[in-house]
């Protein structure tokens, strides 16, 4: 039987294609006006309406950024990159059901500095099939989607600069509610998910009150922003304030000799990609210790991470949720159990000890007992081992903590070593479960690599995506397929454990985490 693709949404008339596995799905959806020009750096504005019938059958184009290293283990290519870049796409079951379907709207990771909707990983074909809307999108990344300067800040109708790539979220979720019912969606039940840098927008996505309202539970996977609010910026260690962001959007268009916003306005892609701030610190690149500085220096040194603007972000997001002021919905949240793995490290344990004691100071001595390097391998473990605990399992810990006082939240820790085979330098140390290893389970897309999967890989996948649907359906994740998953209860914690046998059990790493408790109370 010949199913009609052909949906009208608030644009014009849209076809999409049915795929294999019977979903029908529509690709490069324009949600918002291209941000190019004078619309640069300004928030983003409903797309323009269309005659005819737009063919929906290609992914738009990605966002610029600046590619990872081929040898790194998260390589992948994100080619045909615009400004032009805010599309999304939609996965919905070729036949509709009696009901509108639960939505679940997903956020990709990358630092906020790169990477895209278009990922194999994220195709939504067989989430979708069993019996949801899937939806991802693009939204600027880097300076082109965070930059602050005063005379953005100047122009601007709110006195606020900076954030764009999440203010391009909330227009996509606007965009969900519009017109998901053209799928066959719920725009009552919209889940929004994400993994790293889109479980931190998740995480920021709650803490807004620009987005309240958009969406009715949240999935956050390895990432949220909890850190404490300072001049630096970094991915979980710290976030900008609106001055300081301001202070790094002048260096860096001092550093590319322009004079005024027009001026930025008027540089290239590619110029505003490559140059480097003005001051001491331009250019410098170093992996410490924990990768985490590394990540600070940067995000501060490029202008390409979210800030606490005093608007989207009326105070940082540790003490929205301390507060109970954030989006009081249903969260299902938890990490993997080697973060690290597949990232930089160091190897050289006299210079991790001394990066240790200089960063810790008198909390080093306990640093070092839980992440003793004494030589190369030891070391590698160390870093690793910190890397993982500080910027994710620490953050969705404290974010399942302090949400649970709010409103119902699901803690799980997926420990299960997809595997891999992959021959890159940073993929030859992974012995656990490696960042982002649970998405493929999620998404019900184990096919798209051709490693040696057991029999309990499928199973898990199917335990995985069943718990992350029956989520998506009620805000609780139980269901007579799969065991029986208590919310978190923050006087007797205890965690999904994802791995063989899937069972609840203890919260691993306790000690850890109390360490980056005591670390992150002294800095608050």
């Amino acid at each position: 039987m010949t199913v009609d693709t052909t949906v009208r949404i608030e644009q014009g008339l849209l076809s999409g294609v049915v795929g294999e596995a019977g979903v029908r799905s529509y690709k490069g959806v324009p949600y918002a006006r291209p941000p190019v020009g004078e619309r640069r750096w300004r928030l983003p504005e409903p797309a323009l309406a269309w005659e005819g019938v737009r063919r929906a059958e290609r992914f738009g184009p990605n966002c610029p950024q600046h590619p990872l290293l081929p040898a790194s283990f998260y390589y992948e290519e994100y080619p045909n990159h615009s400004e032009d870049c805010l599309y999304l796409n939609v996965w919905s079951p070729a036949h509709a059901e009696h009901e509108p379907l639960p939505v679940m709207v997903w956020f990709h990771y990358g630092g906020f500095q790169f990477g895209g909707a278009s990922s194999p990983l994220y195709d939504g074909a067989h989430l979708a099939g069993t019996g949801v809307v899937v939806v991802s999108i693009n939204h600027r990344l880097g300076r082109f989607g965070f930059l602050a300067h005063p005379e953005l800040t100047a122009e601007s109708e709110h006195h606020v600069s900076g954030n764009y790539g999440l203010h391009d979220q909330i227009a996509a979720l606007q965009w969900v509610q519009r017109n998901v019912s053209a799928f066959g969606g719920d725009p009552d039940r919209v889940t929004i998910f994400g993994m790293s840098a889109g479980s931190m927008s998740v995480n920021l996505l709650m803490a807004t009150p620009l987005a309240r309202g958009l969406f009715h539970r949240a999935i956050g996977e390895s990432g949220a922003i909890l850190g404490p609010v300072g001049a630096s910026s970094g991915v979980t260690d710290a976030m900008q304030d609106l001055a300081s962001a301001q202070e790094t959007g002048l260096a860096i268009a001092e550093g590319l000799g322009a004079r005024s916003l027009a001026d930025l306005r008027a540089r290239s892609v590619q110029e505003l990609l490559d140059g480097e701030p003005a001051g001491p610190d331009a250019g410098e690149q170093h992996w410490y210790y924990d990768a985490a500085d590394w990540f600070s220096r940067r995000g501060a040194l490029d202008g390409g991470f979210p800030i606490v603007d005093g608007r989207l972000l009326p105070r940082g997001p540790y003490d929205i949720f301390r507060d109970g002021e954030q989006a009081q919905v249903p969260l299902l949240t938890g990490s993997a159990s080697d973060e690290g793995a597949g990232m930089p490290y160091m190897t050289d344990a006299e210079q991790f000890t001394a990066d240790a004691r200089s960063q810790y100071g008198g909390q080093a001595d306990d640093f070092l007992r839980l992440y003793p390097a004494t030589d190369a391998e030891t070391t590698r473990r160390a870093s690793s081992g910190a890397n993982g605990d500080r910027v994710f399992v620490w953050q969705n810990w404290t974010w399942a903590r302090l949400h649970s006082r709010a409103a119902p939240t699901y803690y799980y820790h997926f420990a299960h070593r997809p595997p891999v085979s992959v021959k890159r330098p940073y993929a030859e140390r992974i012995e656990g479960a490696y960042h982002s290893a649970e998405i493929m389970y999620a998404f019900r897309n184990l096919h798209i690599h051709d490693w040696p999967w057991a029999p309990f890989d499928r199973e898990l996948s199917h335990v995985v995506s069943t718990y992350w649907v029956n989520f998506a359906r009620s805000g609780d994740p139980n269901g007579s397929s799969v065991a029986p998953w208590p919310a978190f209860d923050p006087k007797a914690p205890q965690a999904m454990r994802l791995e063989e046998p899937i069972a609840m059990g203890p919260v691993p790493r306790r000690e850890h985490l109390d360490f980056w408790d005591a670390y992150y109370e002294e800095r608050r």
